[in-house]
């Protein structure tokens, strides 16, 4: 329960030198009043947001069924109580209290001799005394959880009794749909739907409103400084009610001290997966000890993941938090860090996750749980990603630390070709043995092939609009045969022949010959994504 509760109807009608008589709605004497609000206009809404306490000097009054229209639109805001004046008409008019009976609205009469500063001033002294009071208790509260989180004690630990104090259920939730604690289970749509919310969201805080229960999305911030690397916190009431800002202030700054050793966890992490890295590099003997320093037992089974974020102003180590991000999606032990010495990059981040158990070796059933977790959460940091675009490789399993430097390379390769297409995720037993050996090649020389063998065609098809590029895809996908190849492009064999002929004039090629097919066809792969 909130200690720092509104003030109630029942204490403002039982402060002693203000005479207040109740005449109707003894049953809402415990409805909170948020703040006052002295009018004498017939609707009054635009004045008002809900929980007042509306006193009236009823110049409004004009005739009887002015009555239910001021009373109407106080019902509508959400107003606690009217309070009408006695000084207009000597009393409270019948038809006022009628109205208020019909909706349900408490109507008391104020005094002449009592005025509406009085209460007023009541009404505030009561409401900053008890602000007070909730503040020292919110002071306190969070000293205790300071001594209690520097004494070792985790925010999953003190959560629920924390929110259960503040009438909240609440979730932590990170970009990628990972759940970092809760006061409650919390089904995985739910979390996905929170992240994209809120990474899809034009400001935050925001709100979603899911299963007839509106949850509040706020940001609890961390290293680096970016929308992408925060956490999101989910909170909701106990009855499903709308929750303070005060409280979701209180559980932000709760959960921000629990980002706080989160971030520098990861700052150690990364110091000891960059000396793993090195030791790959090196092709070090001390490898298997730096494995195990990282928390990776050097005989297990394991995979090499990849993640490259391009096309948005983002802090450099951005790619390395979404990549720890993903991979901790998938349950098993990782570290993660920058690839500045593998693949002397600052925009790819490398992963080594480690496959838990036994299991077969080559393809493993638990590799392809990892597969689909990360594709999960990578399309759960798609609304965050906008126009940029990440990609993700995959490498095949490998045992034992001896195998690792191949896995690298192959994550490497296949981060490569995926970020040839759209942001998703490439593993490398899926990828053609072409596409990786173009992966492998440096962008420079790849785009320099490339123009090389198609670049009279690219440009012939801007100044003609004649549709060659499409024309040679397809004749090389149909394997040469030239009667599929026309019926798929819907022309004439004898049109068709006449496009392969004007292809091989600009390019310098003999489509007869397989070598000339081959080096076409990889013109073409290298800006093109290559097929599962």
């Amino acid at each position: 329960m909130r200690v720092n509760a509104p003030t109630s109807l029942r204490e403002i009608l039982h402060r002693p030198g203000l005479h207040l008589r109740l005449l109707t709605g003894h049953a809402q004497l415990d409805e909170p009043v948020t703040r006052v609000c002295v009018t004498d206009l017939l609707d009054p809404k635009r004045y008002m947001s809900g929980g007042e306490l509306v006193l009236t000097g009823l110049m409004w009054r004009r005739s009887p069924a002015d009555s239910a229209a001021f009373v109407a639109a106080c019902a509508a805001m959400g107003a606690t109580a009217i309070g009408a004046g006695a000084a207009a008409f000597g009393c409270v008019p019948e038809d006022l209290l009628i109205a208020c009976q019909q909706y349900e609205m408490p109507l008391f009469e104020v005094p002449v001799e009592v005025s509406f500063r009085e209460i007023s001033d009541v009404v505030a002294t009561s409401f900053w005394a008890q602000r007070a009071t909730g503040l020292a208790t919110v002071l306190g509260r969070q000293r205790g959880l300071v001594a209690a989180m520097a004494g070792g004690a985790r925010l999953a630990d003190l959560l629920s009794s924390v929110a259960a104090d503040l009438g909240a259920r609440c979730w932590l939730v990170s970009p990628a749909g990972r759940l970092v604690c809760g006061t409650d289970p919390l089904d995985q749509s739910l979390a996905n739907r929170f992240a994209a919310t809120f990474l899809g969201s034009s400001r935050v805080p925001t709100e979603v409103r899911i299963d007839d229960v509106t949850y509040s999305l706020h940001t609890v911030r961390g290293r680096p400084e970016h929308r992408l690397a925060s956490w999101i916190l989910a909170c909701t009431g106990r009855s499903d009610e709308p929750v303070p800002p005060d409280v979701t202030a209180e559980l932000v700054g709760l959960a921000a001290l629990e980002r706080v050793q989160v971030d520098e966890a990861a700052r150690v992490e990364r110091r000891l997966a960059d000396q793993i890295e090195r030791a790959l590099a090196a092709d070090a003997a001390d490898l298997p000890s730096r494995l195990r320093a990282g928390g990776l037992e050097p005989g297990s089974a394991f995979l090499a993941v990849a993640a490259r974020l391009t096309g948005l102003l983002t802090p450099a180590d951005l790619v390395v938090t979404l990549l720890a991000d993903l991979v901790s999606t998938t349950g098993f032990a990782a570290t993660t860090g920058l690839t500045t010495v593998i693949a002397r990059s600052t925009d790819t981040a490398l992963a080594i996750l480690r496959l838990d158990g036994d299991g077969p070796v080559g393809t493993d059933p638990r590799a392809d749980e990892v597969v689909a977790r990360l594709r999960r959460g990578v399309e759960t940091l798609r609304p965050g990603i906008g126009r940029g675009q990440l990609a993700v490789g995959v490498s095949n399993v490998a045992t034992g630390s001896a195998a690792l430097t191949g896995a690298v390379q192959e994550a490497l390769h296949a981060v490569a070709v995926a970020s040839t297409g759209p942001t998703g995720v490439r593993c490398a037993g899926e990828i053609t043995t072409h596409a990786l050996l173009i992966a492998g090649v440096p962008t420079a020389t790849r785009n320099s092939f490339h123009e090389r063998v198609l670049g009279p065609v690219l440009e012939y098809d801007r100044r003609y609009r004649a549709n060659l590029v499409r024309t040679l895809s397809v004749f090389l996908e149909s394997g040469g045969s030239w009667s599929q190849c026309a019926r798929q492009l819907h022309l004439h064999v004898n049109t068709l022949r006449y496009r392969m002929k004007r292809i091989e004039e600009l390019t310098g090629r003999d489509l007869g010959r397989f070598d000339d097919r081959v080096d076409l066809y990889l013109a073409l792969r290298i800006h093109q994504p290559a097929p599962d």
